[in-house]
């Protein structure tokens, strides 16, 4: 049987339709049971604290997905907070895509956070990720560095399974191509691209920055929505946030 090529610089399918019926059945069974299946990583549990750096104190924002709020990313952040970070989410509610309201909102929280700590982390999760880079490409003075997991960077509108052209009339006030534009060029700011092979919702390739001097791709593994409860996306964050990069 055909195996899909993971070697390249793109994204492949099974050639034979019904392998690549029975693959997307596959994942699509992955992620009913990675959502419907409690999974208590022991990575969030309090005494795994001190096998991590300390944080320094710096604000780290967390973006969700989309279809997702703030609840995805709640352990998460509790995590991160415990080791020395002021973690925050975005409190804009579900993630229902570039709208006005959304755009403008990412806006207000961004600068509410910088002027109260200085430069910002931003961590983006899937679409998150997107907010998370054109934050960095409009604001670079008020981002400290911008790490995105599992986010479509490049052609993001026809990177999913499910392509997005046909839901783009839902946001007519925003320009989604200059926005992709924005998010796909190299970022300002330090930047760390986390993707899966295993995603099984976004071309892992879309996922990754091949053209900036100050960013670095990591492969994990895992399929897309257990990335927020990833033990070893927890790990990279948590020695990403650890960096050191001057006075903010």
């Amino acid at each position: 049987m055909a195996t899909p090529n993971k070697t390249g610089p793109g994204f492949s399918e099974r050639s034979d339709a019904s392998a690549r019926g029975q693959l997307r059945f596959s994942r699509l069974l992955a992620e009913y049971l990675a959502l419907a299946c409690p999974s208590p990583f022991p990575v969030f549990d309090s005494g795994t604290l001190g096998g991590f750096a300390r944080g320094d104190g710096h604000a780290v924002l967390v973006l969700p997905a989309s279809l997702r709020s703030d609840r995805q990313t709640v352990k998460l952040r509790a995590f991160i907070t415990g080791l020395g970070y002021a973690a925050y989410g975005w409190s804009l509610g579900v993630n229902m895509g570039p709208t006005a309201r959304v755009l403008v909102g990412i806006t207000e929280r961004l600068a509410e956070l910088s002027a109260r700590h200085g430069a910002v982390s931003l961590v983006g999760f899937s679409m998150g990720g997107l907010f998370a880079r054109l934050l960095s490409a409009r604001f670079p003075a008020r981002v400290r560095q911008v790490i995105t997991v599992c986010s479509p960077i490049h052609q993001p509108a026809s990177s999913v399974w499910v392509p997005l052209e046909p839901f783009l009339g839902f946001w007519p006030a925003v320009d989604l191509r200059a926005l992709s534009a924005e998010i796909g060029a190299p970022p300002p700011v330090p930047s760390t691209c986390i993707y899966s092979r295993d995603d099984g919702i976004v071309r892992w390739a879309h996922c990754c920055d091949a053209g900036s001097s100050s960013g670095d791709n990591i492969e994990v593994s895992g399929p897309h929505v257990t990335m927020p409860h990833n033990p070893e996306v927890i790990r990279i964050l948590v020695a990403r946030l650890a960096r050191r990069f001057g006075p903010a």
